[in-house]
């Protein structure tokens, strides 16, 4: 049993993780079909993954995607140690998406009982599977739980940051509404509409009184016309 390797031109086989295929699933996920890996030819693909019973001395494997996965053949590169219990299985990703580029084609078979024997006794693949299942479970929700904290802490700071916004905009407010009600408490000094003014030299008419806001400051003003047509805005501390 276990991942039996293929060679597509000789169809010579190679067998790894004999006895220690405990699982085999099928999933449909989204893959890159791209042989440049360019990103950008994404299909839903049917694909396969074992998990298998690495044991208590190898390489350690590595999380992708939320699984805890190896290869099918201890990769060179890497140097055996003894593994944690969160270390001690793994998927291999057996999908032969790019079977005909990479020359092989993998196939998983979940082991019998007689053959997880070889691996250490199925009492014992068990037990470690069970020990491997609780870690990363623990670990999940450990995981959710730092999510969840996280999650309330950034509202619990979106919150304060809404109410000092809220405090400073009335705040703004309040004194924008103090500067307009001092501005307009000015507005009995401009003469009525209609009259006729001189200020700074120019002469006009008053035909319009009311109080404005500029840069921030409010202040009464009124506006002034002469024969010409020529207005000038004069603010209320010129009358």
């Amino acid at each position: 049993m276990g991942i039996t390797k293929t060679d597509r031109q000789t169809a010579a086989t190679e067998t790894f993780f004999r006895g220690r295929v405990v699982q085999v699933e099928k999933t449909t996920e989204s893959r890159n079909w791209s042989d440049t890996l360019d990103y950008t030819d994404f299909r839903s693909t049917e694909c396969t993954w074992a998990l298998v019973y690495i044991g208590t001395h190898g390489v350690a494997p590595h999380t992708r995607l939320g699984r805890t996965i190896t290869y099918h053949a201890p990769p060179s590169w890497e140097t055996p140690r003894d593994l944690e219990t969160g270390e001690r299985f793994a998927w291999v990703d057996c999908t032969n998406l790019f079977a005909d580029r990479n020359g092989y084609r993998l196939e998983a078979e979940v082991d019998t009982m007689g053959d997880l024997l070889i691996a250490g006794g199925v009492e014992n693949i068990y037990d470690q599977l069970a020990a491997w299942e609780a870690h990363h479970t623990a670990v999940r929700a450990a995981n959710l739980a730092e999510q969840v904290r996280i999650a309330a802490k950034r509202a619990e700071e979106e919150k304060i940051r809404r109410e000092r916004e809220e405090i400073r905009l009335a705040k703004k407010q309040a004194k924008d509404a103090i500067g307009k009600a001092a501005a307009e408490a000015l507005l009995p000094k401009i003469p009525a509409k209609g009259t006729v003014v001189t200020v700074d030299g120019f002469t006009g008419k008053v035909f319009w009184i009311g109080v404005n806001k500029y840069r921030g400051t409010w202040s009464a003003k009124a506006g002034v016309k002469d024969s010409r047509g020529d207005v000038r805005w004069v603010d209320s501390s010129k009358f």
